[in-house]
């Protein structure tokens, strides 16, 4: 599987529980913005692939929450053309430190390949950039080959 494609299964299944209704599990009412705001660090970060959160404090809701999109991943992965086993890692972190919420994904694929890709706003959406010559970008997409 192609780790662009990863990233976008990735993006899409944490921009469900962004947006506070976690509609591929279901239904999944989440606040998990609110909750990052009153984390000590203003962050919480959901390990996907465990189904659990590994930074922040957060409630028992989102906890359970955190829970019931691990156990939907594989399910989302094979509906979209891949299995969970072709990610060795995806963690959530959701900062609601600024005026404005973002999250950045990390990826990690079964080849060690990693990439960190930031998204602001709900829904999710690529933070934009100028670039050298004054134009607005997508901003791009940290990558690490396996091995770097």
């Amino acid at each position: 599987m192609k780790h662009d494609r990863l990233c976008a299964i990735a993006h899409n299944f944490a921009d469900s529980m962004a947006s506070g209704l976690g509609f591929v599990v279901g239904f999944c009412q989440t606040e998990v913005f609110e909750e990052a705001a009153i984390s000590p660090g203003g962050v919480i970060e959901i390990d996907f692939l465990r189904g659990r959160v590994v930074r922040g404090r957060a409630s028992q809701r989102l906890e359970s929450a955190a829970i019931t999109f691990g156990q939907a991943f594989p399910d989302f992965c094979k509906k979209n053309g891949a299995e969970a086993t072709d990610f060795q890692s995806f963690l959530a972190a959701f900062d609601a430190r600024e005026e404005w919420r973002r999250a950045m994904l990390t990826v990690v694929d079964s080849k060690g390949r990693r990439s960190l890709t930031e998204y602001g706003g709900v829904p999710l959406k690529r933070l934009r950039v100028l670039d050298t010559l004054g134009r607005i970008r997508r901003k791009t997409r940290q990558i690490e080959k396996a091995g770097q």
